[in-house]
């Protein structure tokens, strides 16, 4: 493997700028192999300069990789400097071809936060202007160097070289690049295998063991996999794995995505030597797994058995939450984050809307429990139990508003001893409840992490029909029907009905409308009821309320509507 990604990583690594009248001078020596040395003339200027790489300007040609010992003296910053550091020419572009000019890169070695480099370019800082440190300090906030169009020709020939040394390289060579380029113990590929819905480690940087494959929706890597997001964790306590007893203190995953944008893989960074992954190590990162799914881009996989959305063709994103409007999708994009994310739920919405589908949802397809709080007994056999539960597991408590005062505290009390994630399911909105004095404060703050609030079926007439199709298309399927559609006079039914029942009332009626329906008849005629009309504007607001908002918050709704119709 060559230095393009040394190369491009330096390219865009943030680092200081010197000033000409700054009066920093540097004088280098070339370490040759035999052990001699070489300095160079006094015509050489720092260009800019971080804790681990320095660029500088030079009419001497120096080839690529050769070693070099860089003194560092100044005569005008608050203190005077002089200084040694070493390190390797990496990367070498010319500015001018009339000039004869250099610019070289050196990444420097034997650097840490405690070395004599780190104190100097604090002491140069604090010699900023104001408005000099001004611009420094919004350009390190941005943590990578912007690319302008001066830097077209060179980021061009960079990147060309990048591209023939991913073609040549193979996969391990690139790996152990890619562990020293982000400082870390392990580098591994994992790829999915639809037939086991695992992931197997395919590939590993050379310092580390083969390990058994990992479960699609577990842990940091499943969270990367079903999300295909960044995942960086710090652990507060380190795990040790079984296979090889290496300690896990961090770990860095990016999704892997093929040709048609699914994730099929997980590139993983473990152990960050000296601390933690920081942003500017995600930025580098995201283009490493560019660099890795290179490989991987033909790589399509699907599978009507698999439990994996993305790469099931038969399950969609809007089975979770139907609609086509904006806000159906925001809800969508939510809900995944929720699944996949370790914060307990509360869900809150009317009789038929689903709480119980939407808890077993966000389940994330872990070990779960379902217990129903209505129930003196299956609470019982909850709370009396001694058993701990981990992390991978969630529990599911179903009407959490039908429990008594009694059972809330012994409820509180058991839950801190538990390690697991909760979801929880309420008709009623608990916040007036705690007002009111009947539903425990604290209780509720440990299990409303992410409050999740169901809108009635007759407040989205947007969706209606959407959800009604879906329906029809079951029954149609279960019974060997040709798809079917609805009348125009049942369309409009639908739309402007009030569903007190909600989707499980509109459920019941499509099964219903089957059932009387003759088999050669292609077009659907719900049976209607006759529709409430609305004498006021206060009775219209009355009837279409939520039921699961507290009857207070609708009257001062109903009151601010008036006032508003009022001034108009």
């Amino acid at each position: 493997m060559g230095n393009g990604l040394k190369n491009f990583k330096f390219y865009r690594s943030f680092r200081v700028r010197s000033e000409q009248n700054d009066k920093i001078f540097l004088r280098i020596s070339l370490l040759h192999q035999n052990g001699n040395r070489q300095t160079l003339g006094q015509d050489t200027r720092l260009i800019d300069f971080n804790l681990f790489s320095l660029s500088f300007k030079s009419n001497i040609h120096i080839p690529i990789g050769t070693k070099v010992k860089i003194e560092i003296f100044t005569k005008k910053i608050f203190n005077k400097w002089d200084l040694e550091v070493e390190g390797f020419i990496i990367r070498s572009f010319q500015e001018n071809s009339e000039e004869q000019t250099y610019n070289y890169g050196v990444e420097l070695i034997n650097q840490s936060e405690e070395s004599e480099l780190k104190y100097f370019i604090t002491d140069y800082i604090a010699g900023f202007s104001g408005k000099k440190l001004k611009d420094f300090l919004i350009k390190s906030s941005l943590s990578v160097r912007e690319i302008n169009v001066d830097d077209g020709v060179e980021l061009f020939g960079l990147l060309n070289v990048l591209y023939k040394e991913f073609s040549r390289s193979d996969i391990s060579s690139l790996l152990d690049e890619c562990a020293h380029l982000l400082h870390c113990e392990e580098v591994r590929v994992w790829k999915i295998n639809l037939e086991k819905d695992k992931l197997e480690n395919i590939y590993h940087s050379s310092n580390c063991t083969h390990i058994k494959d990992n479960s699609f929706n577990k842990g940091e890597l499943g969270k990367c996999f079903t999300t295909s997001r960044c995942i960086n964790t710090f652990l507060k306590e380190p795990k040790e794995r079984d296979e090889d007893k290496f300690t896990l203190n961090n770990t860095l995953c990016l999704p892997l995505l093929n040709k048609e944008r699914k994730c099929i893989g997980v590139l993983q960074f473990n152990n960050k030597k000296g601390g933690q992954f920081s942003i500017i190590d995600e930025n580098m990162g995201h283009f490493l797994s560019l660099v890795i799914a290179k490989r991987f881009l033909n790589y399509i996989v699907k599978s009507k058995s698999t439990s994996i959305a993305h790469l099931n063709p038969e399950l969609k994103d809007s089975f979770i939450y139907f609609g086509s409007t904006q806000k159906s999708s925001a809800i969508r994009t939510t809900l995944k984050k929720l699944k996949y994310g370790k914060t307990n739920v509360f869900i809150v919405g009317e009789k038929g809307l689903g709480k119980e589908f939407f808890a077993k949802y966000l389940s994330n397809n872990s070990e779960k429990d379902i217990f129903n709080c209505k129930d003196p007994a299956h609470l019982e056999k909850i709370l009396s139990s001694t058993s701990n539960f981990s992390s991978e597991q969630t529990l599911i408590f179903k009407n959490i508003d039908s429990l008594s005062s009694s059972d809330q505290s012994r409820l509180y009390n058991w839950i801190q001893f538990q390690d697991c994630k909760f979801i929880t399911t309420s008709c009623k909105d608990l916040i007036y409840e705690i007002k009111s004095g009947l539903f425990h404060k604290q209780l509720y703050k440990k299990l409303t992490q992410s409050r999740f609030h169901l809108t009635p079926l007759r407040n989205r007439r947007d969706d209606i029909l959407t959800i009604a199709n879906y329906f029809i298309r079951i029954e149609c399927v279960k019974r060997g029907l040709a798809p079917r559609e609805l009348s125009p006079e049942s369309m409009q039914y639908i739309i402007s009905h009030y569903w007190p029942g909600n989707i499980t009332e509109l459920e019941k009626v499509i099964k219903k409308t089957f059932m009387l329906t003759s088999h050669d008849c292609e077009v659907i005629d719900i049976e209607k009821e006759e529709i409430h009309g609305f004498k006021n504007i206060e009775e219209r607001l009355i009837f279409s309320a939520d039921t699961s908002i507290h009857p207070d918050k609708i009257m001062k709704m109903i009151k601010s509507e008036t006032r508003e119709k009022k001034v108009s």
